[in-house]
């Protein structure tokens, strides 16, 4: 006799079978337990750990020395102060927007770039990485980049409009890119980029960038360049802000 299952059981076996599934999820820091210190800056920028939010695991170190703070990799803040500083660097977690893409006063993530970093640095140390993880320290799995918001911090406006003792003026011709990397299973590497300063042309408010053509990867890492270079590497502050980064996968 054939055996027919209620259709609640069904409905379970479904979503048993979906389970490999790989979604599309869009990392969002307002929803993420993170602390932050009276200047609205992560209260773990001078530790040396990664922070994890919504499985994908961001790459962070930091530490506090003789001449203050000194970090590298990805930074979360929630800086509302939009103002003019005479002390960039006091205040290098500020973005022209007041906030991220949930509104003003609302978290976002500062990357700072190690330009130390050239085409010989192996992966697992490049200094602003991501990766899709269960956990922290867990092994990671592969994704899908889709897309990103971007927008340059108000020091690096500040710098190349107004040059400083150590980065010129941005004229005509000169530029300031984002590039973004995939490696995948094989060790291969795609890349894409994305212009922070074009001439004159300087990004100020958050601006979504394409990450589907970098295709299926273990690791997500980004370099930057600049026309304004030296023998000692990029002489324009070497950072950016992001939000909302979007990709697919199957969930730990």
């Amino acid at each position: 006799m054939k055996k027919i299952l209620p259709v609640v059981m069904l409905l379970a076996l479904a979503a048993c079978s979906d389970d490999n599934d790989p979604v599309e999820v869009t990392v969002q820091l307002n929803r993420a337990e993170i602390s932050y210190n009276d200047e609205n800056v992560w209260d773990g920028v001078a530790s040396n750990q990664p922070f994890l939010v919504q499985y994908m695991e961001f790459s962070h170190e930091g530490e506090v020395g003789p001449w203050g703070l000194a970090w590298n990799g990805f930074t979360p803040a929630r800086v509302s102060e939009t103002g003019p500083q005479t002390d960039w660097l006091a205040h290098q977690f500020q973005i022209t927007t007041g906030g991220g893409m949930s509104g003003t006063g609302t978290p976002y993530i500062v990357a700072f770039w190690d330009t130390q970093e050239n085409e010989s640095t192996p992966a697992a140390e490049r200094s602003c990485r991501i990766q899709h993880k269960a956990g922290v320290n867990s092994v990671p799995e592969e994704f899908r980049p889709i897309s990103m918001y971007v927008t340059n911090t108000s020091y690096v406006c500040a710098t190349v409009r107004e040059g400083n003792n150590f980065a010129k003026k941005f004229e005509e011709g000169d530029w300031l890119r984002l590039n973004a990397h995939g490696v995948h299973a094989d060790g291969s590497v795609s890349t894409t980029s994305f212009l922070l300063v074009d001439g004159t042309d300087v990004v100020e408010g958050w601006t979504l960038v394409n990450l589907s053509s970098l295709g299926t990867v273990t690791e997500l890492y980004f370099t930057m360049e600049s026309s304004d270079s030296g023998m000692w590497g990029m002489n324009t502050p070497s950072y950016f802000a992001m939000d909302c980064l979007t990709y697919r996968a199957v969930m730990p």
